[in-house]
């Protein structure tokens, strides 16, 4: 019996909980520590309403984390989050307003409800911009040199936008800039494709489901992905040449539509000597849980009456 119990304290001292917040679902997972990886057995994803109620969404949330630890076994006292902005990521607290997902939770203190709930430290609850994350589990994955200047995108209900060099990762908040009328978010994310479908008398379709009609030759659904690929290249282009990146990587449910835009994109942008390294997100969902759970390695600041 002390032998399993020892086994058990081994186990949760080496794992992370991690979690990636997106739009409409939570994944969580155990990320081993020192060398980050995801547990595959031990990952659960569920689909949240974002619009919905504050104690639905909490209650959604713990569920999730509730369900890994029961597959596994332990209960880690470190948990991390991959969490869309605006997020005051230093003292835990949501920001979001205005972006048709999570209004309920604005002001609210997501550290404090989390350490109530599962009875751990405050201090071993820590926040980091989804976009940030993804890239840097990308960057772990794909064994990037130090030298590397790296961008990474992620396309979906949010423009995610970070830049990894030199073992740092930082959110640049790309989807905040000016472009056009409005701001890079408005054209280049999910809300952007269900507006261009509804003003061409296409109905509510997925992106998915756009696609499939673009592949099978529909005019109106061609068009709507060559503007997006002309909007798309020229922020990339821009960020690419004012950092100097060597390489981008593309994620989320858009990309899944490469074949749609990145041909032409690419193409374009060579054609006026921008030429970094291309490739998709390797990981999907779990490059989001390393790089979450890679805040337990590198710096952060954590307000002071929070560190144990």
């Amino acid at each position: 019996m002390e032998g399993s119990e020892n086994t058990l304290v081994a186990a949760e001292e080496e794992m992370i909980a991690a979690a990636d917040i997106g739009g409409s679902h939570i994944t969580v997972g155990l990320v081993k520590a020192g060398n980050p990886t995801v547990v595959d057995d031990y990952t659960e994803r569920i689909k949240v309403d974002s619009k919905g109620l504050k104690e639905v969404i909490f209650t959604n949330w713990f569920n999730a984390f509730e369900r890994v630890y029961e597959k596994s076994g332990t209960r880690p006292y470190r948990i991390a989050f991959a969490m869309p902005g605006p997020f005051d990521y230093a003292q835990g607290v949501s920001l979001i307003k205005g972006l048709d997902k999570y209004e309920n939770l604005y002001s609210v203190d997501i550290r404090e409800a989390f350490a109530a709930h599962f009875g751990i430290v405050a201090g071993n609850i820590r926040f980091r911009n989804d976009a940030e994350a993804f890239l840097h589990g990308e960057v772990i994955a794909a064994g990037h040199a130090h030298a590397d200047r790296v961008l990474g995108f992620t396309l979906g209900t949010g423009f995610g936008s970070a830049f990894s060099h030199g073992g740092k990762t930082s959110d640049k908040h790309v989807g905040l800039e000016s472009y056009k009328d409005s701001i890079v978010d408005d054209y280049l994310t999910t809300r952007w494709f269900h507006k261009e479908c509804h003003a061409r008398g296409m109905g509510d379709l997925t992106v998915s489901e756009l696609g499939r009609l673009a592949i099978e030759g529909d005019e109106h659904a061609l068009q709507i992905f060559e503007e997006f690929s002309l909007n798309l290249t020229a922020v990339i282009s821009r960020k690419a040449v004012d950092l100097e990146a060597t390489d981008v990587i593309l994620g989320g449910n858009i990309a899944k539509a490469h074949a749609l835009f990145l041909p032409n994109m690419r193409s374009v942008m060579r054609a006026h000597g921008i030429r970094p390294r291309f490739r998709l997100a390797q990981l999907g969902e779990h490059a989001a849980l390393v790089g979450a759970a890679c805040l337990f390695f590198i710096k952060q600041d954590i307000p002071k009456q929070l560190i144990p």
